[in-house]
């Protein structure tokens, strides 16, 4: 279940802040501005959001956090913590990141609205629509894109359209790699796209997380716990390795007392 959920961002809905940075040489298309006053800011909430794309948010919510220290009016960290948020602290933060793009670029005033309250994801689904159109060449903003299309071919077809035009953002191979375990049942397209994902992104803990639930999908438990474990050596605090290699060795205690 590591890869981008629709809750993921308001019910929509690579690997290093360089590749963000050169996101524009890279597609020569146009991106969304990220307006800020600090060049240490945004270097930090691509960090983030390379983070998020790869369901690593505490690490993401640090980065975004990091980043709004700087310059707390940065709209781009803002709407990710009010997504990242619940409660009051939820509405705080929405309020705050629609306040700051009040001045900013039509983009981010757009990329703002998608945390306002009461949103539909038929809503949503037509801003992601819109902000493809403005920023074609936006790998962050076609990332969501991909995840809140309406039906899980049309998710499928852009992911493969997605990783056509970045194939070097690992977090879409994690993605296309759960549709094809989960919705398609093609066992060795996920395997192969899960490996893709750790060849991309080896320093990252999710793709270890994710290949370990491959395994354990197929009934493979040892494969299953020793990518837990390479998770966990990544990133300590991965709580889905955690809670799986607890249940891994419960299970293994009962079937030893039987």
């Amino acid at each position: 279940m590591k890869h981008i959920t629709v809750g993921l961002f308001s019910l929509l809905f690579t690997f290093c802040s360089m590749q963000g940075i050169s996101q524009k040489k890279m597609s020569g298309e146009k991106i969304m501005p990220w307006t800020t006053k600090s060049k240490e800011a945004k270097d930090l909430a691509y960090k983030g959001v390379d983070h998020f794309l790869n369901i690593e948010l505490p690490q993401a919510y640090q980065d975004f956090m990091s980043s709004l220290k700087l310059d707390p009016e940065f709209t781009i960290p803002l709407v990710f913590i009010a997504n990242l948020s619940t409660g009051d602290t939820k509405k705080m933060y929405t309020q705050l990141a629609i306040k700051s793009a009040a001045d900013k670029t039509g983009g981010e005033k757009l990329f703002a609205s998608v945390v306002a309250e009461g949103n539909t994801p038929e809503e949503n689904r037509v801003i992601w629509a819109k902000l493809v159109e403005m920023f074609p060449g936006d790998y962050m903003i076609r990332a969501f894109y991909v995840n809140t299309r309406e039906t899980p071919d049309e998710r499928f077809a852009t992911a493969e359209e997605y990783i056509q035009q970045f194939p070097d953002k690992a977090f879409m191979y994690n993605y296309i790699a759960y549709m094809y375990m989960n919705d398609k049942k093609e066992m060795t397209m996920a395997k192969k796209n899960f490996e893709k994902y750790i060849e991309l992104y080896p320093e990252g803990s999710n793709p270890y997380d994710s290949m370990g639930e491959y395994y354990l999908t197929i009934g493979d438990t040892e494969a299953a716990k020793k990518y837990y474990n390479m998770a966990l050596e990544k990133y300590p605090f991965n709580q889905s390795s955690l809670t799986a290699i607890q249940k891994l060795n419960e299970t293994g205690k009962t079937q030893v007392k039987n």
